[in-house]
């Protein structure tokens, strides 16, 4: 056996879960900046930039199963292809369409701290499939959430500036979490029966194809150059392909609810990206907010 091998076996499933969920976590972190670049840079319409991201990312992760022998597990999975297309549904075209809706509505930082919660109502939905939530991991949960806001809030007045409806955005916002918890929650069964990878891969096809109709009636669709067809190859293959992937991978090693507060970390990605690519400032809120973060998740 080689020492590679032998390092795998020795590694429990609980760490390879956090792992798992720590790479989609640092790969969401990321999508703040490139979707950024192509809706206000750019000037292409949201929805339009979810549909490439979630398409490409299908295709993406597609061609990842066939080309590494997995396409078996893709049939193995699709027999449960009614709940995985309502999982993408739900998941991919619910939670992303209520974001966009949510920031027409309200500002940035009031959808971020709002769907950031998202974790929390992951640890309200676990108990309906037997997952335990003990008190000190909702501590931790509100510990992490309390980083979330920090950093949310460190740009001022001007990032509390509110939209025409801040209640109804509001709202749309706790859909966008509840879309993803549930997403979560119902995706742990169908991940423990078959294969992780597989079921995201359908998931995201499935909710990837729902944006293409909407995008169509708004008449969003637009000519990409170089620039922006390699933003959208990148949100497609990095945050959405191997992030969806890792994420379903993930819950086949660790409860929904302990992999849940990983999130968190895209908050402290997104914001030093923000920094380091776009000229924003961090301050003292981003240490107080990242170190309630980091001592949530332990």
């Amino acid at each position: 056996m080689t020492d590679a091998a032998s390092q795998r076996r020795q590694l429990s499933p609980r760490f390879i879960g956090m792992a798992l969920g720590l790479v989609a976590s640092v790969m969401w972190g990321t999508v703040f900046v490139a979707g950024r670049y192509l809706v206000d840079v750019r000037g292409l319409s949201p929805m339009y930039v979810a549909a490439l991201r979630f398409n490409i990312g299908a295709a993406a992760a597609v061609l990842f199963m066939v080309t590494t022998g997995k396409a078996a597990r893709l049939r193995d999975a699709a027999r449960e292809l009614p709940l995985l297309i309502a999982l993408g549904a739900i998941g991919i075209f619910g939670m992303g369409s209520c974001v966009f809706l949510s920031l027409r509505y309200t500002a940035s930082v009031n959808t971020s701290i709002i769907t950031n919660a998202n974790p929390i109502f992951i640890a309200l939905f676990a108990p309906l499939i037997g997952e335990r939530v003990p008190l000190v991991r909702v501590l931790g949960l509100l510990l992490g959430l309390v980083g979330c806001v920090a950093i949310s809030l460190q740009g001022g007045a001007e990032g509390l500036a509110g939209g025409n409806n801040d209640l109804l955005g509001g709202l749309i916002g706790v859909g966008a979490a509840v879309s993803w918890a549930a997403y979560t929650v119902l995706g742990k069964g169908v991940s423990n029966r078959r294969d992780g990878l597989a079921c995201a891969t359908i998931c995201l096809a499935a909710g990837g194809l729902l944006y293409i109709p909407v995008v169509a009636a708004t008449h969003g669709f637009s000519a990409l150059d170089g620039k922006e067809l390699a933003a959208a190859v990148f949100i497609g293959v990095g945050p959405s392909a191997v992030a969806m992937l890792s994420w379903y991978k993930a819950l086949q090693y660790v409860d929904a609810n302990v992999l849940g507060p990983t999130q968190y970390v895209a908050t402290l990605v997104a914001t030093v990206l923000g920094w380091l690519l776009l000229g924003e400032s961090i301050g003292t809120a981003f240490v107080i907010g990242g170190g309630a973060i980091a001592l949530g998740l332990w």
